[in-house]
């Protein structure tokens, strides 16, 4: 029985989605072990990816880029200094077989940069809604006659009350 449900080969997520999963995954299992405790472990992840239905010849290339991605500096999240003010951000929702990432960053750089006045273009991708957004709604609401503030000034002064 497969408890790790990791995105099936056949999804229609952005391959950037398995992908972000992969190097995500990898970077914690080595910052969080020692190089022997990381090789069990990612052994192990492998082995789920498998059982999930990846084949390890679609996984090695992610394997092979993510090893050299930890080996760089690249790693590191940007510092606030370096991080881009003037950026286009373009949200686009994403389609298995509509327009690429690659190909709208490509058409910006092509046709629009040069007469928009942004450093680049960054473009977010979000996927459509589905039968979950619709079934099962997660949202937690308070009822209109609850202050959240009072309920916190309530709990700190009960709690002082109980330490006397």
């Amino acid at each position: 029985m497969n408890l790790y449900i990791y995105i099936p080969p056949l999804s229609a997520h952005p391959s950037s989605c398995f992908k972000g999963l992969m190097f995500g995954e990898i970077r914690r299992y080595w910052m969080q072990n020692n190089p022997s405790k990381f090789l069990e472990i990612l052994l192990k992840f492998i082995q789920r990816l498998q059982d999930r239905g990846h084949s390890l010849q679609a996984l090695t290339p992610l394997l092979t880029q993510a090893a050299v991605t930890l080996d760089s500096a690249t790693w590191n999240p940007p510092s606030k200094e370096s991080k881009d003010i003037n950026s286009l951000y373009i949200h686009w929702k994403f389609h298995p077989e509509g327009i690429q990432r690659s190909d709208i960053q490509q058409i910006y750089k092509n046709m629009l940069q040069q007469h928009l006045e942004y450093d680049n273009a960054r473009v977010a991708i979000s996927r459509p809604k589905n039968l979950r957004d619709c079934l099962t709604k997660a949202k937690l609401t308070l009822p209109p006659d609850v202050n959240i503030q009072t309920l916190i000034e309530e709990l700190s002064r009960d709690k002082s009350i109980s330490h006397v």
